[in-house]
């Protein structure tokens, strides 16, 4: 229990800390005086002054900020080459972009001692099994069998065999999917009609899900460091690939945003990621940093994204907008992000008490 609870304090601090670090440092660089850096939020622990700026602890550890002089939105004519609107619309938002930035580099480099101690992984796309009584094991399949293509959809991953097989499946269940496998370098082609079971959702909900019955071939994947950096640098570009990925099955309604999780869900993982080793704790880790650095430079008011479109409108108009606009814009924000606070909070909780229960 205790190490469950370090391994979450642990989580967000680190990835808290690096994000506001981000903004102090680019913010520092550009001679932005600094009033407060906060790591966490709620009643303050302790705290020290050092030059013109105050460091603080506070209780409560999944939040942070830095608090730069300026920063309020004041309509008046002048501000001070120190204060952060008295900066150029580059120079905010290299400020804004420094905390997502550092993020990022922190999930890659967390990826490489992760693959250097050794994680599991996925063979490509070669079969490791089946299922008992399913299509796949009377086909002819063969443990070893790499899956090139379905229905003339190359497949590179794992995740595309199963994203392909669901939605090939889904258009047409009566109708046999083709395989084209790679055996001893020879091309086979198999058909296989899937079969449909209905499982139960995380909320509760029934959803009817297709499949073949195979299994993938499972590898350790551990790498000297110059191999591990290659490796690391492959799945950055896959992590960040995914986010972008799963917003677009969102937007076309292919996932339901019932999975959609906040600190509550992430919580929870790292509570139990910890158990599982300390690579895969790391790798958990860089796993959020990287979706964080991502998600919250998205177009979206309240996150640094959405700042980013104001300071881009400034930019090529040369029009600051007005204060009561922004607290306009601000305040539909709010709105927004409460909703879908409550929204993915909600789905952390049945989540919750669905692993309890089966528990």
């Amino acid at each position: 229990m205790i190490i469950s609870i370090i391994a979450v304090i642990f989580l967000f601090s680190v990835i808290i800390f690096v994000h506001e670090g981000g903004h102090f440092l680019f913010a520092k660089s550009a001679g932005v005086k600094i009033e407060t850096f906060s790591l966490g939020f709620g009643p303050k622990l302790f705290s020290w002054k050092r030059g013109e700026t105050l460091y603080q602890i506070c209780l409560i550890p999944f939040g942070g900020y830095v608090k730069m002089a300026g920063e309020e939105y004041l309509d008046k004519g002048e501000f001070e080459k120190w204060e952060y609107m008295g900066k150029p619309p580059g120079v905010r938002s290299r400020i804004l972009v420094g905390g997502s930035l550092n993020n990022l580099i922190l999930g890659f480099l967390l990826l490489i001692p992760s693959f250097m101690l050794g994680l599991p992984g996925y063979d490509g796309t070669k079969i490791g099994g089946f299922v008992e009584n399913m299509p796949a094991e009377k086909v002819g399949l063969k443990v070893g069998d790499e899956i090139v293509e379905i229905n003339g959809k190359k497949c590179k991953e794992w995740f595309d065999v199963l994203t392909v097989i669901k939605k090939e499946a889904k258009k047409n269940p009566e109708k046999e999917i083709e395989l084209k496998v790679k055996r001893d370098n020879k091309i086979l082609q198999f058909k296989i009609k899937p079969v449909s079971y209905t499982e139960d959702t995380l909320t509760g909900e029934k959803e009817k899900v297709y499949v073949i019955g195979i299994l993938p071939k499972e590898i350790e994947e551990k790498y000297p460091f110059q191999q591990a950096v290659i490796r690391a640098g492959k799945e950055f570009y896959k992590m960040s690939y995914s986010v972008f990925l799963a917003f677009k099955m969102l937007i076309k309604k292919e996932v339901s945003t019932k999975l959609l999780s906040g600190p509550v869900g992430i919580a929870q993982w790292s509570a139990e990621i910890v158990h599982y080793g300390i690579s895969k704790y790391i790798y958990f880790i860089a796993f959020i940093s990287i979706n964080l650095g991502i998600i919250n430079l998205f177009p979206i008011p309240l996150f640094d994204g959405g700042h980013l479109v104001g300071l881009f409108f400034e930019k090529i108009t040369g029009f600051r907008a007005k204060r009561r606009f922004l607290e306009i814009v601000q305040y539909v924000g709010v709105i927004l992000l409460i909703t879908l606070a409550l929204y993915v909070t909600y789905n952390d909780i049945l989540r919750v008490i669905s692993s309890l229960i089966k528990k």
